[in-house]
């Protein structure tokens, strides 16, 4: 092969791996720039989410509702039930009172989180802000803006009742929950489900539910019976 044929041969290998070349790297542009407007668009899809999911809790100061929880284990058929009231005032104040099948009471005063079982005859005594710092309580009692700043949000679309918002909401730091569903309707909390990172389901359903009506600031004081037994952890949360 004389050497003007093998400059020829070598001319049009070198622009062949220059189109290949260039083919694949406007083929790697535009799927980065799919992959850009996909984020982009999920991230105005979740911003919009967080929105409308922020309107509706920060128009909620107080709320009072009875409960049913149901927990689901993985090693169960059946779930075990409670039933009590649920109270809270924003911001970081509730009241949660189990009444079946047995009693205890959980209140926080924005300061200190109690935990009071009447059969034990026992009073724990916890740091309210360490306690809560990754419950999903904080999704219905602490600032809008804390909740933001804990969770990732995303509305589901709910074809069979379109009165109701589905919310799924994803921690974004280490959690003993790996996402958390509000269902609302009428701007009211009706359902909250969540999954432990252990395998749990919780479904929790409130019914009686009365928004933005005066509570007695009693409600979130805990006054411990004579005689009872206190643990005081505040120390070491």
């Amino acid at each position: 092969m004389n050497l003007i044929k093998k400059l020829i041969l070598l001319a049009i290998a070198s622009s062949s791996l220059l189109l290949i070349s260039f083919v694949s790297s406007a083929e790697t542009i535009a799927v980065s720039k799919k992959n850009n407007i996909k984020n982009i668009q999920s991230n105005l899809e979740e911003n919009k989410a967080a929105q409308q999911l922020s309107k509706t809790l920060s128009s909620t100061l107080t709320y009072r509702a009875t409960f049913k929880q149901s927990v689901f284990q993985e090693d169960s058929d059946r779930p075990e039930v409670t039933t009590g009231e649920f109270l809270i005032q924003r911001p970081n104040h509730f009241s949660w009172k189990t009444r079946q099948p047995f009693e205890q009471s959980i209140i926080a005063d924005g300061a200190n989180l109690w935990t009071y079982d009447p059969e034990l005859e026992q009073a724990t005594l916890q740091n309210q802000q360490s306690v809560l710092a990754d419950s999903p309580l904080l999704l219905l009692t602490s600032s809008v803006d804390s909740l933001m700043d804990a969770f990732r949000v995303t509305e589901i679309e709910n074809k069979d009742n379109n009165k109701q918002q589905l919310y799924a909401l994803y921690p974004k730091k280490n959690s003993l929950f790996e996402n958390v569903h509000l269902l609302i309707e009428a701007n009211k909390i009706k359902e909250i489900f969540l999954v432990d990172t252990l395998g749990s389901r919780t479904s929790v359903v409130f019914d009686n539910i009365k928004i933005n009506e005066s509570i007695n600031v009693n409600e979130f004081i805990f006054v411990p019976p004579k005689g009872i037994d206190i643990i005081d952890s505040r120390e070491s949360n």
